[in-house]
């Protein structure tokens, strides 16, 4: 069976949506093929608040539905001892995510209802996508997948997410009312949805021999979405005003945020931190992430 990423902050999520910052392949500069990789805008302040669940070296933060924040700590990635776990943060308070059955867990994404999604581990040390709702649990598997990952919710109840195949290929799929669809974007090597909005326009990660590149999903209808010259992209939270947030990886393998709005690409960075990286942009302006600092310890991040 397809085994889980070790224990680390920055490794149980699998293939194109692992959040460690280590450059991919180098990519040449946006072509004429990258039908979104044009406009560039100046780049955005936010003011951000780290969210790092006590006593922990690392924290992540995938997603907020304005009062509640959710991710994931792990007191020692080093340690194989030490697992990532899943936690809410709510009005300053810090909630552990106990997931039945788990080794490691995440959670990645919130409902306007409260409804968490996310991923786990299983004692064989196996990826499922997991759904929360009033504290109930239930595995989110695609169907013969050999390990499966929830990443994106909308207040639909919609999940998107990745999975493999028996041959070991990454396939993004979206999840309405338990029927599953396989997202795969026109002649990549591997696709990996990660985010959705209330009208079903999706955004993820698509790899070919070039690199990594981001796309959105909308109509039955993918376009690329490649920051103007850089080495990989990376779209993961999309709102319902149609904004796109993520990150992108530079010439000089630095990793940066990014949003994407009204036709023109935004730098994201977090004041002082090696690497950002964005995961959602939420209807109100909200955006989460991650950032690593000069010591390459990663902080969760709610920005305004």
């Amino acid at each position: 069976m397809t085994k889980a990423a070790p224990p680390s902050g920055r490794a149980i999520l699998r293939g194109l949506l692992d959040l460690r910052l280590s450059p991919p392949p180098a990519r040449t500069a946006a072509g004429a093929e990258d039908a979104v990789a044009q406009g560039l805008a100046a780049a955005k302040v936010y003011s951000f608040a780290s969210v790092d669940y006590p006593g922990a070296a690392e924290s992540l933060v995938l997603d907020t539905d304005g009062t509640t924040a959710v991710g994931a700590f792990v007191f020692d990635p080093s340690s194989a001892t030490s697992p990532l776990t899943a936690f809410t943060f709510t009005g300053g308070s810090y909630q552990i995510l106990a997931v039945p059955g788990s080794t490691d867990s995440l959670a990645t994404g919130i409902t306007g209802t409260g409804q968490i999604i996310g991923v786990y581990a299983d004692l064989s040390s196996v990826n499922h996508g997991f759904a929360s709702t009033g504290g109930t649990f239930s595995n989110v598997d695609f169907p013969g997948a050999s390990l499966t990952q929830a990443i994106g919710v909308n207040d639909a109840g919609q999940i998107v997410g990745d999975y493999y195949d028996a041959a070991s290929t990454e396939h993004g799929f979206v999840s309405s009312g338990g029927a599953f669809t396989a997202i795969n974007f026109p002649g990549a090597t591997g696709t990996a949805a990660a985010g959705i909005n209330t009208t079903g326009d999706i955004v993820g990660i698509w790899s070919d021999a070039a690199g990594q590149h981001g796309f959105l999903l909308s109509g039955g209808v993918y376009t690329p979405i490649n920051f103007p010259l850089a080495t990989s992209t990376s779209a993961w939270g999309i709102n319902d005003s149609g904004e796109i947030a993520g990150f992108y990886t530079d010439s000089a393998g630095l990793t940066h945020g990014f949003v994407y709005a009204d036709g023109a690409f935004s730098t994201v960075d977090v004041a002082g931190a090696r690497g950002t990286q964005l995961t959602r942009i939420k209807n109100g302006g909200e955006i989460t992430g991650v950032c690593t600092d000069a010591l390459t310890a990663e902080h969760g991040l709610v920005g305004q």
